[in-house]
C-alpha cells in the first residue's frame, strides 16, 4: 500500500518541526506551496506505526509552537498496491492529552 500524508499550516514552525520528525523516521519529505498554503508531503512506510508516530508529531509539535491542535490540516492518502483508485482522507485533531502509566512496582 501507498501511504502519504500532506500536511497544511499557516505555522511555519509547525511545518519545520514536522519535516525534521519525518526525515529521522526515514520518510521523504518536501515542503512546497499550495492553493492552501504552505505544505508538507511524506511518504510513509506502510509496515510500521510511522504513521501513527507521525500524526503524534503533528499534535505535539503544534501544541509546542502554541497554535490550535486543529489549524494542521492533515490529507491521509493511500492506495492499494494493483487497484486504479485511491482514497484520501482529511484529519484535524480534535484534542491532544499526555497522560503518565503507573509504573509496575518491581
Amino acid at each position: 500500500m501507498n501511504v502519504s500524508v500532506i500536511l497544511v499550516s499557516q505555522n511555519e514552525e509547525v511545518l519545520r518541526l514536522v519535516h525534521d520528525f519525518a526525515r529521522g523516521l526515514g520518510c521523504a519529505a518536501d515542503t512546497s506551496i499550495t492553493s492552501a498554503g504552505r505544505s508538507l508531503r511524506i511518504e510513509v512506510e506502510d509496515n510500521d506505526r510511522s504513521l501513527l508516530e507521525l500524526l503524534t508529531h503533528v499534535a505535539l509539535s503544534a501544541t509546542k509552537v502554541g497554535v490550535d491542535v486543529a489549524e494542521p490540516l492533515c490529507q491521509l492518502t493511500y492506495q492499494h498496491r494493483g487497484v486504479t483508485s485511491q482514497v484520501t482522507l482529511a484529519l484535524r485533531l480534535a484534542d491532544v492529552r499526555i497522560e503518565t502509566t503507573p509504573r509496575p512496582a518491581i
